[in-house]
């Protein structure tokens, strides 16, 4: 009992010494390797800011950014794999698509250290996956074509007959599907989504792109879309705003590392530098909401949202694969 005591008591002391030594391990190897690319959903845009901040913590380390839409990097990503390499170290993506990569074997188990700072259960239990932000998908709208008290306040107005034709979503995620199954259970859920995809919904590759194409006039109603994306426009003073459903569904962004990386070291930092106080503020300051503790959003309006509780949080649990066919196939997406 003693010795078992006495093991612990010393561990508890030299376990920050391991650790440090550990992370000086990293960073040493990854000024060796010099570089890390990233397959990331995030835009160019907001990427540069937030490789600003990476560089001017890590100057040494090359951060090669390669922008695809969530779709298009299962694509690529599933090509390169079964072509005998995937050519990047670092995935971005949501968790879903992370999750068939897990279970295709692409990514690999990465617990970072400053998972312990993040919201409860923003990362992989496995060590598959980390959350870097969060969003929510509700209802957008231009106040210029379309009066804020005609516009849809609940999922079933999104049926309604003065709507159809009037309506975009992103083409790239199949989000509403899932999302409508785990409020309503299976059954109802893809009952539901045939119903909507009968609506004549504008098919939008990428949220950043929906929200510009409102913004311009092309159409007064974007549904399940970020309200990062809206609200950035809106505070910009852009004909862009929002109202939430009830409940509102809840999505996070995630980061996981391949299984044999090309820049291993680098891609520790890489992760590490998402989850830390300086990369999350960072990814705050491009209109992100972060799921680490004591960061808020750069929106009073959305960190209300987020007070309020009426969030219902879309988890993976697999069957991403089987949810895109189904949402490609009644979309009409080829």
């Amino acid at each position: 009992m003693l010795i078992g005591f006495a093991f612990l008591f010393v561990l508890s002391i030299c376990w920050p010494v391991l650790s440090l030594a550990q992370s000086l391990e990293i960073l040493n190897q990854a000024k060796k390797e010099g570089e890390v690319i990233l397959y990331t959903t995030m835009t160019v845009r907001d990427f540069e800011f937030f490789s600003q901040a990476a560089k001017a913590k890590y100057p040494f380390l090359n951060l090669r950014h390669v922008y695809l839409s969530s779709g298009r990097q299962v694509a690529r990503v599933m090509q390169e794999f079964r072509a005998g390499r995937v050519q990047a170290d670092v995935l971005g993506n949501s968790p879903e698509p992370l999750l068939y990569f897990k279970q295709q074997g692409v990514t690999g188990a990465y617990r970072s250290p400053e998972n312990a700072n993040l919201l409860s259960g923003a990362w992989d239990p496995d060590g598959y996956w980390s959350g870097i932000t969060t969003d929510f998908l509700l209802t957008g709208f231009n106040p210029k074509m379309i009066s804020k008290s005609t516009v849809p306040r609940n999922y079933d107005d999104y049926l309604k007959p003065q709507f159809k034709g009037q309506m975009a979503v992103n083409r790239g995620v199949p989000y509403p599907l899932p999302g409508m199954v785990s409020l309503r259970g299976e059954e109802q859920g893809i009952a539901y989504f045939k119903r909507l995809s009968q609506q004549d919904l504008r098919l939008i590759e990428g949220y950043t792109h929906n929200v510009n194409m409102m913004a311009a006039g092309e159409y007064p109603l974007t549904i399940f879309m970020q309200v990062s994306k809206l609200d950035a426009m809106k505070r910009k003073d852009a004909p862009v705003d929002w109202v939430a459903g009830s409940p509102t569904l809840a999505t996070i962004s995630t980061v996981a590392m391949l299984k044999n990386p090309l820049h291993p070291a680098a891609a520790q930092l890489l992760i590490d530098f998402y989850l830390s106080l300086e990369g999350q503020r960072a990814l705050a300051a491009t209109g992100k909401i972060p799921l680490r503790r004591g960061v808020n959003s750069e929106s009073r309006d959305i960190d209300q949202l987020i007070e309020s509780g009426n969030l219902h949080v879309l988890r993976p649990e697999g069957g991403y694969d089987r949810y895109m066919k189904i949402y490609s196939d009644y979309l009409g997406i080829r």
